[in-house]
């Protein structure tokens, strides 16, 4: 027979439980400010939002580190909030305010 050893298993580091802590309250902010969450990937660290939520976290200058990568029949915008990758993509057609022209970096 096999001895049991009684101790407790720890699934998180407390490096990841930190992250997994702030990833949490990220959507929870994001949902208070009524964003909608469509994609939620704790362990890419990133979540998909709507484009027109996206543009209006830009206009409150509440992101920082704003991408744009065009792709075929749409724009893929990225940025962080809080530590948390957000993405959004944009029809080519839609057109896109003034303000983002100072807030793209490549």
């Amino acid at each position: 027979m096999h001895a049991s050893i009684e101790r407790p298993f720890n699934v998180l580091t407390p490096s990841h439980r930190a992250m997994v802590a702030n990833f949490n309250q990220v959507c929870r902010d994001l949902q208070a400010q009524q964003i909608r969450l469509r994609c939620i990937d704790l362990g890419g660290n990133r979540l998909v939002i709507d484009h027109e939520h996206g543009r209006r976290l830009v206009v409150q200058r509440k992101v920082v580190g704003l991408t744009r990568m065009p792709t075929a029949g749409s724009t893929l915008y990225t940025a962080q909030f809080h530590g948390v990758t957000l993405e959004w993509r944009e029809p080519i057609s839609h057109h896109r305010p003034a303000e983002y022209a100072d807030q793209i970096t490549h």
